[in-house]
């Protein structure tokens, strides 16, 4: 039967599976693409019709580059799937696949991912991927000889080359405008600009291999006036929130009583805050190292030490605590515990965990603290598209709130209740760290610092989740929330103007100042840090800045 099977195989020339795999893929996995080449283009149909065919050419180039005897199926049906999977999260979310949304994907979890790989999803790869792959793989494909091959391929892909040439030179200034008035345009071509991203972070990875940590801050001691000889540990604990976007927190002016439990507190909210990225791979070690974001790269961070080195070179005690995706390797020489690999059936499921988990030991820690000490805690926070889980029952406040990680079953106004619902749980944790550094004023002098690593879109333009790049990405993604918290013990000792403080709250800031600032916090000295870039520094009276 098998054999009566193989008799039935459709036969077919290399290049003519080249050629139909070329418009397979123009046309069927890049909705978004010809979406927006149909609005931006809409006045200039010639321009239009030169850029299909023009593409249509090109791609039967490239698909023909592969269209070798044990090269061509193992390469197009790379291709294909890898397409199909972009198309989907593309179409879906409005996100760009480029190195740091490639970076991002790697170093995701095995829970995180699973809220993305939906029914939806696999149905979806099994329709446009698998079914198409499966008649790949089924062709009986007829090569020709090795130098005809070479010919015939030549004779139609240099034809190829030239119409595409001729297409872009002939309406060249109309795709050079609005290339340049809408800059996500191209970064939407699948799989060519996928495949450029992917082989420049494979390329990236290779090279970060050889990177050597180099030491800053070696200098760092605590300064330490006369009257502070007797003073009380100092400490602080550093929250890194996750996906929390300005526009939704109360603080802010939104409309909603998102932070409650925080509007109680004798808290300072920096309202004109930006990240340092959209993504948390990003964001987290740009956040922590001395670099700003205008001169931060992800191998200079690797190959620099950050925050949490030089304050361990001053001899304060540091720590981090993850419930999230790790820590990005900036707690690669520091004592770190990743909670979201706990099975705490108080807190955890399905391979993740309430952000109470990160409350839940903090009274034992502080209780143990002997001396100047900084604690992280990383989030799970707003992490989607699974906002519903992120809160336990209670904090459904805002209803109804969408029960899918599939957005197109929810209404939009579910999606905001339940992204609602997740900050107003983020308010109440960070209102119990704060409500337990109080609690230990009689020994301890404490502050609180909450800065998230990046915002979310909610489909505002078509967009959801995060992760475009900084260049495009909205405000929606890069406008972040920034608290701290001062015990008033700290703020004796460290000779803060609480006023001072507070009417800096407009002041346009970024995790640029989180690195200066915590040193401050802590009264590290050291050349790295700078004052400037120390929002505690101008409004420290009878003390070196």
């Amino acid at each position: 039967m098998f054999k009566t099977l193989l008799s039935f195989r459709p036969r077919m020339r290399s290049e003519v599976l080249s050629i139909l795999t070329a418009g397979y893929l123009l046309l069927f996995v890049n909705g978004t693409f010809w979406h927006k080449s149909s609005v931006f283009l809409k006045d200039d149909m010639l321009a239009l019709f030169a850029l299909s065919v023009g593409l249509l050419a090109g791609f039967i180039a490239l698909m023909l580059t592969f269209s070798a005897k044990y090269l061509i199926k193992p390469a197009l049906i790379l291709l294909l799937l890898a397409s199909v999977a972009g198309a989907w999260f593309m179409d879906r979310f409005g996100v760009i696949i480029d190195g740091e949304m490639i970076r991002n994907a790697i170093e995701t979890n095995q829970a995180e991912a699973g809220h993305l790989i939906t029914g939806a999803f696999v149905l979806h790869l099994l329709l446009f991927g698998f079914l198409p792959a499966l008649f790949i793989t089924f062709v009986d494909i007829v090569h020709r000889p090795i130098l005809k091959k070479v010919a015939v391929n030549m004779m139609i892909i240099v034809p190829c080359l030239a119409v595409l040439a001729l297409a872009g030179l002939s309406n060249s200034g109309t795709f050079i405008f609005t290339a340049r008035a809408h800059r996500d345009w191209f970064r939407t071509l699948n799989p060519i600009f996928p495949m450029v991203s992917a082989a420049g972070f494979v390329m990236g990875k290779h090279q970060e291999q050889n990177i050597v940590v180099q030491p800053i801050g070696t200098d760092a001691k605590r300064m330490l006036g006369n009257e502070q000889s007797q003073r009380k540990p100092r400490v602080t604990v550093v929250v890194v929130g996750e996906t929390a976007r300005a526009q939704n927190f109360q603080l802010g002016g939104y409309a909603r009583q998102t932070n409650p439990e925080l509007s109680k507190r004798d808290i300072v909210y920096f309202s004109n805050t930006s990240s340092c990225g959209t993504a948390t791979a990003v964001s987290v070690p740009c956040m922590f190292s001395v670099y700003g974001r205008g001169d931060y790269t992800h191998a200079k961070g690797l190959a620099t030490e950050n925050l949490m080195d030089v304050l361990t070179h001053a001899g304060i005690k540091t720590e981090w605590w993850d419930n999230n995706t790790g820590d990005k390797r900036v707690a690669d020489r520091i004592k770190k515990t990743d909670l979201f690999r706990s099975s705490d059936p108080r807190f955890c499921n399905g391979g993740e965990c309430l952000d109470q988990i990160l409350v839940d030991g903090l009274d034992t820690w502080l209780d143990k603290v002997d001396g100047d000490a900084v604690l992280v805690l990383h989030q799970l926070g707003n992490h989607g598209p699974a906002y519903y889980l992120r809160y336990p029952e209670e904090f459904r406040k805002f209803m109804p709130d969408c029960r899918s990680v599939d957005f197109d079953t929810c209404a939009p106004e579910t999606i905001t209740n339940a992204y609602d619902n997740a900050l107003l749980y983020t308010d109440h944790i960070l209102s119990e760290v704060i409500d337990k550094l109080n609690a230990q004023g009689d020994r301890l002098d404490t502050a609180m610092v909450y800065m998230s690593d990046h915002g979310e879109s909610l489909g505002e333009n078509g967009l959801y989740l995060h992760g475009a790049p900084y260049i495009l990405a909205p405000k929606e993604q890069t406008h972040i929330p920034f608290v701290v918290w001062l015990s008033p013990g700290l703020q004796q000792s460290n000779h803060l103007d609480k006023s001072c403080l507070a009417g800096k709250a407009p002041t346009p800031l970024s995790h640029d100042n989180l690195f200066h600032s915590v040193l401050g916090l802590m009264q590290v000295e050291t050349e790295v840090r700078d004052p400037i870039l120390d929002i505690f520094s101008s409004c420290r009276d009878g003390a070196s800045s």
